[in-house]
């Protein structure tokens, strides 16, 4: 099912074009979808200028992660995703916690059971993820930065690591128990945990 109008070719179709960088493609899903997800947005903030951003934002950010999406299906519950994220993660900095409950009663009838749009979820959270916890890894000092990447990058064991750093086991215990912190730290500055 198509949710836009004046459909010309198939979302596979734009999709492979968006993620070739076509700015054809992206302006076509523009124009097909702007109005619908600004409208979705505007049902659940009352400020139109920050309904207007995080539009620009949702567009913005699709442009910029063209290479890394992996969307399957329709182009709209993807978008519509994206978008709920955006509209949970500004009631999120705005603390108006209990608003996100409304948005789920409010789900469009012909979306709320698409495989899509579930896939578009958690394609958008595992996207800030990901930004997430690049932002938590760079802002480790030097050494915590060390024990991670001897750890989760290039697999080494906590005795390994405390070889190669002339340290205690527990001193690598002790810093990848302040990473995990961190990362948890990090992780509740997203939607995330709303879903999952």
């Amino acid at each position: 099912m198509q949710f836009g109008s004046d459909v010309l070719e198939t979302d596979n179709e734009l999709w492979n074009s968006l993620k070739q960088g076509n700015e054809g493609a992206f302006d076509r899903i523009y124009q097909r979808y702007v109005r619908l997800l600004y409208k979705e947005i505007s049902k659940r903030i009352n400020d139109q200028s920050a309904v207007a951003d995080l539009t620009q934002d949702l567009f913005l950010s699709l442009w910029e992660k063209r290479d890394t999406i992996q969307p399957q299906g329709e182009i709209y519950p993807y978008l519509y995703g994206m978008a709920i994220n955006r509209v949970l993660n500004y009631y999120r900095k705005n603390k108006h916690l209990p608003h996100f409950v409304t948005i789920w009663d409010n789900l469009p009838e012909e979306i709320a059971d698409t495989d899509e749009l579930s896939i578009a979820f958690r394609q958008a959270h595992n996207e800030e993820l990901e930004s997430l916890l690049d932002i938590a890894i760079t802002e480790l000092p030097p050494r915590m930065k060390q024990v991670y990447t001897l750890r989760y990058v290039r697999n080494k064991t906590v005795s390994e690591i405390a070889d190669m750093l002339a340290t205690s086991p527990h001193t690598v215990y002790n810093q990848l128990k302040v990473i995990r912190k961190r990362f948890v730290a990090a992780l509740k500055n997203t939607s995330y945990f709303l879903f999952f």
